[in-house]
């Protein structure tokens, strides 16, 4: 990898979060549903791994010299049509959630939480060997 030793620790903390959510062991719908420790700690460990994606987005985008962009779901794009990231369009559905966590303060439904721990987790590994092997 071309880029600086705080991305690599950026990856690293998404790579954190990932093994915090797998040993919470949350297997079915109605483990997350009856816990709300594992609903707050889910969130928070989701909410940490985005903005981790999003920081090293906006540090790729500036190593490379691209003007600053608007919003971080359009420094995601500008990545993915670079080619340095693949264009997986939930990329920034997982922005639109990380900022939905951030700004408002009312309970996030379990079930989106649930469905992006069983449906898009893997994403955040395609993102750090996308990052890894650029």
């Amino acid at each position: 990898m071309k880029y600086n030793g705080i991305i690599e620790n950026n990856l690293r903390v998404i790579e954190q979060k990932l093994d915090e959510i797998n040993s919470w062991e949350i297997d079915s719908f109605e483990k997350l549903k009856n816990s709300t420790l594992l609903q707050n700690a889910s969130e928070r460990a989701l909410q940490v791994a985005i903005e981790m994606m999003i920081d090293i987005c906006e540090r790729i985008s500036a190593i490379e010299k691209i003007q600053p962009l608007d919003s971080s779901s359009e420094c995601i794009a500008k990545l993915q049509e670079m080619k340095i990231i693949r264009p997986f369009p939930e990329y920034k559905e997982m922005v639109k959630f990380r900022n939905f966590i951030v700004h408002r303060y009312e309970r996030i439904d379990v079930e989106i939480i649930y469905s992006i721990l069983k449906n898009k987790i893997q994403l955040f590994g395609f993102f750090i060997e996308d990052i890894r092997n650029s």
